[in-house]
């Protein structure tokens, strides 16, 4: 039996990127950036990286690229990192398709603070019930004493 072979589109089309990090960020504690580039029609693309606008070449890893069923191609790039506050990472990919030659995604340290919501309601809800309980206390030895 003979099986005709896949048809690939041979056009190039300009790929997209993402940066995130793989778990949530904790200041100090190791984690990796990952830069996922997809919907590339015909490697080659080059992957860069930059710290607070410093290039970095040390702890970079870069996976193979993987044939979708559409006939695009996905790669990753990560970089593993101990994120700081104030940190700024960028990831540059560099291929023939895009107008300017290459684009840039961007991605901050950002560390979100423990929410206080559930402290502040509580300590109001105390409060009032406090004040509750005074009021009626003393409008209560007022009305005693009146009678």
């Amino acid at each position: 039996m003979y099986r005709s072979p896949v048809c690939f589109p041979v056009f190039l089309d300009r790929p997209e990127a993402s940066i995130y990090s793989k778990d949530d960020v904790m200041l100090g504690i190791a984690n990796t950036l990952i830069c996922h580039i997809f919907g590339l029609f015909h490697p080659p693309v080059v992957i860069s990286w930059t710290k607070n606008n410093v290039n970095v070449t040390e702890n970079i890893h870069l996976s193979k690229y993987l044939l979708k069923i559409d006939g695009s191609f996905n790669i990753y790039s990560t970089l593993n990192f101990s994120p700081e506050e104030g940190d700024i990472y960028s990831c540059t990919v560099y291929h023939k398709t895009l107008e300017n030659k290459f684009e840039t995604k961007i991605w901050e340290v950002y560390v979100s603070l423990p929410s206080v919501d559930p402290a502040v309601f509580c300590g109001v809800g105390l409060l009032l019930g406090l004040l509750g309980v005074a009021s009626g206390t003393f409008f209560l030895i007022k009305w005693n004493n009146c009678n």
